[in-house]
């Protein structure tokens, strides 16, 4: 499936009964994360923007276990990039397959940005737009 594609499954939620977004906002923190040699030794700073399109389930007020809890989400992030990756698209693939382990999720858009890496920009980075079933076809 293609971007725009994907792009329209977010947009279209009506197409989805009972659905929800859960999203991260411009998450930043500072990992040793790159291929070159400059890259292993120094954190850099990173910038990560996240949206799951889950199934809606009973939530049941004062029961974390009955929402997608985005502070769990951080929590992988933050895990994954303890494996000191090469590089962003092999973190990302990984984060992906741990998200989709949740069987409500049914797609994620994630955005990883390097910040002040190269001179004269505000940031590099990937974006990826993975949804499940064509993820488990991998």
């Amino acid at each position: 499936m293609n971007k725009t594609n994907i792009i329209k499954l977010f947009r279209n939620k009506k197409k989805f009964k009972s659905k929800e977004i859960i999203f991260i906002k411009n998450y930043v923190c500072r990992a040793i994360i790159g291929y070159h040699s400059f890259e292993k030794t120094k954190p850099q700073e990173l910038r990560f923007n996240v949206e799951i399109l889950s199934k809606q389930k009973k939530v049941i007020d004062g029961n974390i276990n009955s929402i997608l809890n985005y502070e769990e989400i951080i929590d992988k992030i933050n895990f994954f990039l303890k494996k000191k990756y090469n590089f962003l698209e092999s973190f990302a693939n990984d984060f992906i397959c741990e998200i989709f382990k949740n069987k409500n999720v049914i797609n994620i858009k994630i955005k990883v940005e390097k910040l002040n890496i190269i001179k004269n920009t505000e940031s590099v980075g990937i974006e990826f737009f993975k949804i499940k079933s064509d993820y488990e076809k991998l």
